[in-house]
């Protein structure tokens, strides 16, 4: 494991009472449903994923990973391209959330602007140099679907969702970017594909959930991985509500690869057990913790995901639980840019809390699936056989 040596420490037992938190971001969830292990449940052959307020602007037919894959959301920067590099992509959109982007491959020369708000799909393996059109360097979204063992995203990458395990379809399949924005009390019903997508909010707070369920709500920047039909909506009630926007990536039918052409054989699997992605069966899991500071006068009802930014300033955060034998602290875990993963945990019950703080912050939340606590007693996460790799986000807060 690469080794981070703390400042300060943090002794919190598992036994400590927990409190509910009032403000509870839902990260990562899954709305299963009734899916084939191996394959994607057939839909329709006029199926179309667009409607009313949600367009297509990105698609095409893929080979999927093979064996267990998941959907991770990405945020990075884009270099002017005189400093910009070529390298290797994975599976995926790239959307041009913030301004202008140049994407030229390094085989082919073939390029492709995109305009802000405009996306791609990128292929797997392609070599690629994604540069800024503007003046200056310029953040960017990517959507990426690829194996749970596949290699985690450059340094200077924040992953916004890691994702969840889920397990493939085969075959060659229609892959789909949607794009929508809300105003007032519309509502968009993401239809059932059946597989495994993902919904990301790129501004304004949504409410996402089951039609006829209780919506969980995701700021912008987060992200949630589903199954089945999903209703977005915007997160405040009535005339109130602003504008939300998403964008949706979907697996769709299984395409037949075309007469007289050989099919491409399937992207190779690493075989490396990568941090932060076990498989289920082991009974052992992960946990990833991203921390963020939030501009002053922020706090925990009025967090706005997209405006906080990876923690810079020295920290320290445990992880304490009845499975293990001391508290875990930033030193046992795998950093990967601002995100810490401490693998092969058994199932079970888990306390984090963070001791010291940021300077100039003088508060925090947590934000996953489940959670319980306060900022004094820690805040209660678990891992199981059905949520082994859970995404934890620490915001922290400092005076206005």
């Amino acid at each position: 494991m690469r080794s981070h040596t703390p400042r300060g420490r943090v002794h919190v037992a598992a036994s400590l009472p927990y409190r509910l938190l009032a403000f509870v971001v839902a990260l990562m969830f899954s709305l299963g449903g009734s899916h084939s292990p191996t394959a994607a449940r057939q839909v329709s052959e006029d199926f179309s994923p667009a409607s009313g307020p949600a367009q297509v602007i990105a698609q095409g037919v893929v080979e999927l990973p093979v064996g267990d894959a998941v959907w991770r959301t990405v945020r990075t920067r884009a270099l002017l391209p005189e400093k910009a590099l070529f390298e290797e992509r994975p599976l995926g959109f790239v959307l041009a959330s913030a301004g202008p982007l140049l994407l030229v491959d390094q085989e082919t020369g073939e390029q492709v602007r995109l305009g802000t708000g405009e996306a791609a799909l990128v292929r797997a393996g392609t070599v690629q140099r994604l540069s800024s059109l503007g003046a200056q360097p310029v953040s960017y979204l990517s959507i990426e679907l690829v194996s749970v063992s596949a290699p985690a995203p450059p340094a200077d990458a924040t992953v916004l969702q890691p994702g969840q395990a889920f397990p493939a379809p085969s075959g060659l399949h229609d892959l789909d970017l949607l794009s929508g924005t809300l105003e007032g009390d519309e509502a968009f019903t993401i239809p059932d594909s059946g597989a495994k997508n993902v919904v990301l909010i790129t501004a304004g707070a949504a409410g996402v959930g089951r039609p006829d369920g209780n919506p969980v709500v995701l700021l912008a920047g987060e992200a949630a991985s589903f199954s089945g039909e999903l209703q977005v909506t915007g997160a405040a009630g009535g005339a109130a509500r602003g504008a939300v926007s998403f964008v949706v990536a979907m697996i769709g039918p299984e395409v037949p690869p075309p007469p007289g052409i050989p099919e491409a054989s399937p992207p190779p699997t690493a075989t490396t057990n990568v941090a932060g992605t076990p498989a289920a069966a082991t009974g052992q899991g992960a946990i990833t913790v991203g921390v963020f500071t939030c501009p002053p006068g922020m706090t925990a009802e009025t967090v706005a995901a997209a405006a906080c930014e990876p923690t810079l300033d020295d920290f320290d955060l445990t992880i304490s639980g009845e499975t293990l034998e001391a508290p875990l602290t930033i030193g046992d875990a795998v950093a990967a840019g601002s995100a810490f993963t401490w693998s092969e945990l058994p199932y079970g019950d888990y306390l984090i809390a963070e001791a010291v703080l940021p300077t100039g912050s003088t508060t925090y939340t947590l934000s996953a699936r489940d959670t319980t606590g306060d900022p004094e007693t820690g805040f209660r996460v678990t891992i199981d056989a059905a949520n082994p790799q859970l995404s934890v986000r620490i915001y922290n807060f400092a005076p206005g």
